[in-house]
């Protein structure tokens, strides 16, 4: 979606934070000021509060942040499937959620996201509610997948608007998302059926 000024909606998410604001807490980089303890910024399926509470229980919502310079994009799992990734992209942004989480969950979400197969890690620097930028990491896709345009499953989506819901994040941009996903598959070719021309009961 392209930039626009960041708030939430109105509807407040279901984790609290944390007793640290960003400004108090002592994070360089990725790694906080909490020992063990990853800043990981998530765009996907992993801002669903229910997901993560599975995934990853000891994972805390810290904030919702914006990362400019991106869009999100559906690209190939490898199975048919359109999951969750983050392009550059000039005067367009990503919102999403900023969590704090131990290095236990990190490995799990190694295994969730396919890392570093599927999936590698890079540093993105997101804006917080307060106009703080922050350093962070987050899954990006790797080639040949980020290159393979592909529809996320109904189960998938409903996950990522979930998700959006339960932090006050608007779904427009995941919609939009899907739409220009639609836009990028290759239009699918209809076989011409051979022409038959008949003449006493002969095909010519």
């Amino acid at each position: 979606m392209k930039t626009e000024n960041f708030k939430k909606s109105t509807e407040q998410p279901i984790f609290h934070r944390g007793h640290e604001t960003l400004e108090q807490e002592e994070i360089h980089g990725a790694r906080s000021g909490c020992s063990g303890t990853l800043l990981y910024f998530a765009y996907g399926s992993n801002m669903n509060l229910n997901q993560m509470a599975f995934r990853c229980p000891d994972a805390e919502v810290v904030d919702t942040v914006r990362l400019e310079g991106y869009r999100l994009a559906f690209r190939t799992n490898g199975g048919g499937n359109g999951v969750a990734t983050i392009l550059p992209e000039p005067d367009s942004f990503v919102d999403g959620v900023l969590w704090r989480i131990s290095e236990r969950d990190e490995q799990h979400l190694d295994h969730y996201e396919g890392f570093p197969y599927l999936y590698g890690k890079e540093p993105v620097t997101v804006t917080d509610q307060e106009g703080v930028r922050r350093e962070i990491m987050a899954y990006t896709m790797n080639s040949p997948y980020k290159d393979t345009p592909a529809m996320p499953s109904r189960a998938y989506l409903e996950g990522i608007l979930n998700g959006c819901q339960q932090n006050g994040i608007e779904t427009a941009s995941v919609l939009e998302a899907v739409w220009i996903t639609q836009r990028e598959l290759p239009e699918k070719t209809v076989p011409h059926k051979k022409q038959r021309r008949q003449k006493n009961g002969e095909e010519r």
